[in-house]
């Protein structure tokens, strides 16, 4: 027997948030595998304020029956979210959606934090599959590009689809992909990237997670626990 390893992890982790404090003001991320989880989760839409990562997953959120809390008001009492890489540490690479920044606003003020994720986004070293995602202002983008680039980066805009040019994040920021072949150390580069001018955020989530959910194919999960250290609280 096979399974979708991504839906088992939305499943174990609405089965894991059942054993937790009863959320009222909970935030959904953005993606495939969150997308999961708020199917799975349709029937707390009665009792469940939702605070979205982006316009793609707020407009999701209310067809589904969810009341979409709009300006957002925290602390949210937990945050639920999809990953792209993480590594056995809990340190995550997030933000192929191109929603990184509001999904790691959403962590940051989040008293619980769930991340969700198929057996194959788990990898040994950061950035080893998958380049950085990083959010630059846009009417400087091609001034910071050289500036990473100048670091040793290969970096390039990402480019989406029904429009030419550079995918814009919904805070008004051009996505880039910062090519790294491996990140020993994602703290350091973490400091590194933030110290340019320009850069918004980085798709490097270090020290968010409380709590990391594996699906697998042969179907079933696994809870994986951390040790939190990036917090309003």
């Amino acid at each position: 027997m096979s399974c979708d390893p991504a839906f088992e992890a939305a499943r174990g982790a609405l089965e894991l948030l059942s054993t937790l404090k009863p959320p009222r003001l909970i935030g959904f991320g953005t993606g495939h595998t969150v997308g999961f989880f708020m199917d799975l989760a349709r029937g707390y839409s009665g009792s469940w304020l939702v605070v979205a990562s982006s316009i793609d997953t707020a407009v999701r959120a209310s067809r589904l029956g969810f009341n979409v809390l709009y300006p957002p008001r925290g602390p949210l009492d937990v945050y639920v979210d999809g990953i792209d890489e993480v590594d056995p540490s809990g340190n995550m690479v997030k933000g192929g959606g191109g929603a990184l920044l509001g999904e790691k606003i959403l962590a940051f003020n989040s008293g619980v934090n769930i991340f969700i994720a198929s057996e194959d986004k788990l990898v040994d070293v950061l950035g080893s599959r998958r380049p950085i995602p990083v959010e630059v202002v846009r009417d400087y983008a091609p001034l910071i590009l050289g500036a990473l680039e100048s670091l040793g980066f290969k970096v390039s805009p990402r480019e989406g689809s029904g429009k030419r040019g550079p995918v814009v994040s919904d805070w008004g920021g051009v996505i880039v992909d910062v090519h790294v072949n491996g990140v020993r150390d994602p703290e350091a580069l973490e400091t590194t990237l933030r110290s340019i001018p320009g850069v918004v955020e980085t798709g490097l989530f270090i020290g968010y997670a409380d709590y990391i959910v594996v699906g697998f194919r042969k179907c079933g999960y696994k809870v994986l626990r951390f040790e939190r250290r990036r917090s309003r609280r």
